[in-house]
């Protein structure tokens, strides 16, 4: 056998590995697919001058939900099924429910789903590097979560970018979502101890201009109060 050849095959991904990842991805979209379609059904809830906006990441999280069924069954496994969501998250958001007057529960929400997702798939590109195909599809859905969050986020009044581990005027329970982003290490080098850190902002600065990943383990202690 060519070296190459065994090379490849001793850094050939785990199949279960890449499996579960793209599981764990399937449960993320269906969360944020049966949000926005749930939000454009319902009555009264977004205004018109949204809808449009709203109901285009409705349609991209459908699509990611689809092709990620796929990227599951063409690994003879059965994608995993969508639950039943509760979005008051246990109750943290008491009486949410879609309803006309809860608009900006409702991009609150939305905020937070996408800020995770951005984070989420960024913690498991480890575990799919030598997979290249599944790779570049769950970047390819990375970067369109990370175009949502920017533009909810703006929809807010909000920066597109996260400062710091600022939740901004999230409720607390979400404050896992961006616990670590204020990390000023990259690639083992301080950036904020730069001579020239002064022209990006320092410490300010140098936490926006990177995104830190989340892993499996927190993003489902993140998402935990919204599954059944």
């Amino acid at each position: 056998m060519p070296i190459y050849s065994t090379k490849s095959a001793m850094l050939a991904a785990d199949p279960a590995d890449v499996l579960d990842v793209l599981q764990f991805a399937l449960l993320l979209e269906h969360l944020e697919a049966d949000f926005y379609t749930r939000g454009m059904a319902a009555s009264g809830l977004i205004p018109t001058e949204d809808r449009v906006l709203f109901g285009t990441i409705r349609d991209h999280e459908t699509t990611h939900v689809t092709a990620l069924q796929g990227l599951i069954t063409a690994r003879g496994a059965t994608p995993v099924a969508k639950p039943t969501f509760d979005y008051t998250a246990k109750g943290a958001l008491p009486g949410f429910n879609f309803g006309a007057t809860q608009y900006e529960t409702f991009k609150a929400l939305a905020m937070a789903f996408e800020d995770t997702g951005v984070r989420a798939y960024k913690g498991q590109v480890g575990r799919l590097m030598t997979e290249k195909g599944v790779l570049n599809a769950a970047l390819a859905i990375h970067s369109v979560e990370a175009r949502h969050a920017a533009e909810v986020r703006r929809l807010r009044g909000k920066k597109g970018w996260i400062t710091g581990n600022s939740r901004d005027d999230l409720p607390a329970f979400t404050q896992g979502i961006y616990d670590g982003e204020d990390t000023l290490t990259q690639g083992g080098v301080a950036i904020a101890s730069l001579p020239n850190a002064s022209t990006f902002g320092g410490a300010t600065g140098g936490s926006e201009a990177f995104d830190e990943p989340l892993t499996k383990e927190q993003v489902t202690a993140i998402i935990l109060p919204f599954l059944p």
